[in-house]
């Protein structure tokens, strides 16, 4: 991955994105995406882990990605892969009249270890072809190869913790300045039209776990994941929009609410809502000059990204005791007595 001496990179394309919204994207790929609904539903019950991605996530990921169009689709994270099988079924469906690659990188080995068996026998070998599912440690990987033959650019952040956010922002989005882009960021709330809950409700702090019970809210953005701050800090500094997909769902919807029944109609509950729970940006809508963050492979050697204990303990731990619940609240007081007491 190249490094660039300056942290400094002329924009060429700060003229505005030209890039439809996820609601207009939605719109306009309708009966595709309504043609799709039940392949998806199948997708998703073979994955078998729909918290990790709703069936309306689905449906508005694929119509923006659908109406983009890209050449490459680069997934962080995938964990058991909902949103690998959709970007597959993507690709599969922009084959018609293009060429479009999924690069799917993760540490996870869901995957390969659970979710590949329940697929095999309902998709055909050439459903697979169009992806290149790996893993691989994102810190560590070269993605320039792949880069120099792409065009348009779809990155699906969905990998957690600063180091890769580092990595990101500072190693990746730097090739893709030149580049027609998008990029879509899951696990993150828009509190002006997601209305996620303001009470702590017993519970304290986030304290840097990644997808833990805690959340923290930074103006708008709720989430959990540590990604959220680094991305607040970047676009702060280019002055560069972060969008939600339920931002352009609410507020077009909203001056035409026939296209909101319409489409309540031809997709249903399931597959329909007017909440996400993803942002998006592009850097063509920074207007001048793009200032990054430092990122050396040196400096973040391979295996730092290795999940630690805390990561495999606490979403066991937020499933069994959901954080303002009654055993919550005991789990805690029990861990603050052992510390207190250690």
């Amino acid at each position: 991955m190249p490094n660039s001496a300056s942290d400094v990179v002329e924009n060429p394309a700060a003229t505005g994105s030209g890039i439809s919204s996820p609601a207009q994207a939605l719109w306009n790929q309708r009966e595709v995406i309504s043609s799709l609904c039940e392949r998806f539903k199948i997708l998703s019950t073979a994955v078998n882990s729909p918290r990790e991605l709703a069936l309306y996530q689905w449906t508005q990921i694929a119509a923006f990605a659908l109406e983009f169009r890209p050449d490459l689709i680069i997934e962080l994270g995938r964990k058991n892969g909902n949103s690998t099988c959709c970007f597959l079924e993507v690709a599969n469906q922009l084959k018609a009249t293009g060429s479009c690659t999924v690069l799917s990188l993760c540490l996870d080995d869901s995957w390969q270890r659970k979710t590949l068996p329940n697929l095999r026998p309902i998709c055909p070998p050439h459903w697979f072809s169009q992806g290149d599912i790996r893993i691989a440690n994102i810190l560590d990987f070269d993605f320039s190869p792949i880069l120099e033959k792409a065009n348009r650019c779809l990155v699906f952040w969905d990998a957690h913790g600063f180091d890769v956010a580092e990595c990101v922002l500072g190693g990746l989005l730097p090739s893709l300045v030149q580049k027609n882009h998008l990029v879509l960021m899951h696990d993150m709330t828009d509190a002006r039209y997601e209305h996620p809950q303001v009470a702590y409700h017993g519970a304290g702090l986030w304290k840097g776990e990644s997808a833990s019970g805690f959340y923290f809210r930074i103006g708008n953005i709720v989430s959990n994941v540590a990604q959220a701050i680094s991305i607040v800090d970047f676009a702060s500094r280019n002055l560069l929009p972060l969008h939600s997909a339920s931002e352009s769902i609410q507020t077009e919807d909203a001056k035409d609410p026939q296209r909101t029944a319409t489409l309540q109609q031809l997709l249903g509950d399931e597959f329909f809502s007017v909440e996400a729970h993803w942002l998006w940006f592009s850097l063509h809508e920074v207007l001048g000059n793009i200032t990054f963050p430092h990122f050396s492979m040196e400096q973040h050697p391979a295996g730092r990204q290795s999940p630690r204990w805390r990561d495999v303990w606490h979403p066991l731990r937020d499933c069994v005791a959901p954080g303002g619940t009654g055993r919550r609240r005991a789990y805690d007081a029990l861990m603050r007595r052992i510390h207190h007491e250690t």
